[in-house]
């Protein structure tokens, strides 16, 4: 627990040196916050507070760095209510009311406006339904032990996959196969098939898994391709001058898993998450900290907002920046979905 004193220091040793990337030594703090005690007795707290791991120093008498846990509890302490001004809110809102109503168009430019306001790495993903659902299932002969199971969902997508059995299988037998999984599985999610408790023959047993493989990847897959903005203003910031950091998080943005490696597994309904430094499970993001969260319909449709920057970001901003977005961009698959609602 710190004491109040040395909340108040930490506190402006974070801010400080967020805006300056330089260490913050006890004679400035003395001069600039008027705490009405000496350098020394600062520098005491100080010690403090590299004891408690929360900055660290060069020397004794040097100047303080944030470690990951002081930009936790700095985070911890940041007032979640803060907003992007009223001006700024409404001219996004316009932005995005001047741009065609689709998806793409409005998540590409979610990215552009997100990265402009952090002057960072943007990440923004397109809305895709929370879990696919089964249409239809379709199962072709190929050749007396091979099939194509082409499966459907309601969502518009198609998944195939060649099929292998142990025995001579005609096309009459996989209509039959296919008719009956139809009427069991039609409008179900995979977790829901894995759940349903029909009885199946051997043949079934391995259409259904191969069906339940494929939605299950089908989902994981949901987060592929994100619009990525500001990669260069990012790497302008003094922690990435060394080459081989710039070159790795540049791996790590091309990747096409990135978003779903970054995405910790966050609930909705959890608001907007932050991960600082070596809370990252990504090696070369350990430099970095990400500010995420979800937006969409509850139920229906979700994509991701997320802000990547070094640990020296500027964290209120961040905040309330991913928090403006996802709720306009809310806000507007919600207008799509109550328009196909009311029809």
């Amino acid at each position: 627990m710190l004491t109040e004193r040395q909340d108040r220091i930490l506190q402006f040793i974070v801010s400080e040196y967020i805006a300056t990337a330089k260490p913050v030594g006890s004679a400035y703090i003395a001069s600039r916050y008027g705490l009405g005690v000496s350098p020394a007795t600062i520098r005491n707290e100080m010690a403090h507070l590299e004891n408690g791991g929360y900055i660290s120093r060069k020397h004794i008498s040097g100047g303080g760095v944030p470690s990951d846990k002081g930009y936790r509890h700095y985070v911890r302490t940041l007032a979640f209510d803060d907003a992007v001004p009223t001006e700024e809110h409404l001219m996004l809102s316009h932005l995005f009311h001047q741009v065609e109503r689709e998806l793409e168009e409005w998540t590409h430019l979610a990215a552009a406006m997100l990265s402009r306001m952090v002057n960072s790495v943007a990440v923004v993903t397109s809305p895709r339904a929370d879990s696919c659902h089964l249409k239809h299932i379709e199962l072709v002969a190929l050749r007396d032990y091979l099939a194509l199971l082409v499966l459907l969902f309601h969502e518009a997508r198609l998944r195939q996959q060649l099929l292998a059995f142990d025995r001579p299988i005609s096309q009459h037998e996989l209509d039959v196969i296919g008719n009956e999984m139809n009427n069991i599985y039609s409008d179900l999610t995979w977790d829901q098939i894995v759940d349903h408790g029909a009885y199946l023959t051997s043949v079934q047993q391995q259409v259904r898994d191969t069906i339940v493989q494929l939605m299950a990847s089908e989902d994981r897959n949901q987060y592929l391709n994100p619009y990525i903005e500001g990669v260069r203003l990012m790497l302008t910031q003094p922690e990435f001058e060394r080459r081989r950091d710039a070159l790795n998080i540049m791996e790590i943005l091309e990747s096409k898993e990135m978003v779903s490696t970054l995405l910790p597994g966050i609930p909705s309904d959890q608001g907007v998450n932050v991960v600082i430094g070596e809370e990252n499970s990504e090696e070369a993001l350990k430099m970095c900290s990400l500010v995420i969260t979800q937006y969409g319909v509850p139920g229906k449709v979700s994509g991701v907002v997320g802000v990547i920057g070094p640990t020296r970001m500027q964290y209120r901003r961040a905040i309330s920046a991913v928090r403006c977005i996802s709720s306009l961009l809310s806000d507007l698959i919600a207008e799509i979905y109550s328009g196909m609602d009311s029809r």
